[in-house]
């Protein structure tokens, strides 16, 4: 069954604007306890996933190779600033993402793309990450 709503998982400092993220439904939040950063759990819809995609495309810091991901149970997309890939939750069909990322010198251990469904948010985040939505 097609999901009508995509997750992303996008850290605070990959953005040129600060308040970008603030565009999209918040669904969780989490200070780094080792490095200057604070990433975010969104919520995209189906209809505005390829306006989003642009915009995060187009917000990306080129001074870094940052990169955004989005999830549903069926796909995964990877935002990087020239390039977009799609694959599948599985990481047997993650090569193609992990060689880009490599060219772009991101470290093996960044290329991971976890959390890619939304049940492993809950093994993702801690209770205390997740943002009541109203």
């Amino acid at each position: 069954m097609k999901q009508l709503k995509w997750h992303g998982i996008v850290l605070d400092l990959e953005f040129n604007d600060p308040k970008f993220i603030n565009q999209f439904k918040i669904f969780a939040k989490r200070k780094s306890k080792t490095n200057p950063w604070t990433l975010f759990g969104i919520e995209i819809d189906d209809n505005k996933l390829e306006e989003s995609i642009k915009g995060i495309q187009n917000n990306l810091k080129s001074s870094q190779p940052f990169y955004a991901h989005l999830y549903n149970d069926e796909e995964i997309i990877v935002v990087f600033k020239e390039k977009v890939i799609k694959a599948q939750p599985n990481k047997s069909s993650w090569d193609s993402i992990i060689k880009y990322g490599r060219t772009l010198t991101i470290p093996e251990e960044q290329l991971d793309f976890w959390p890619n469904r939304f049940q492993d948010e809950i093994h993702y985040f801690d209770k205390e990450d997740f943002i009541k939505l109203i």
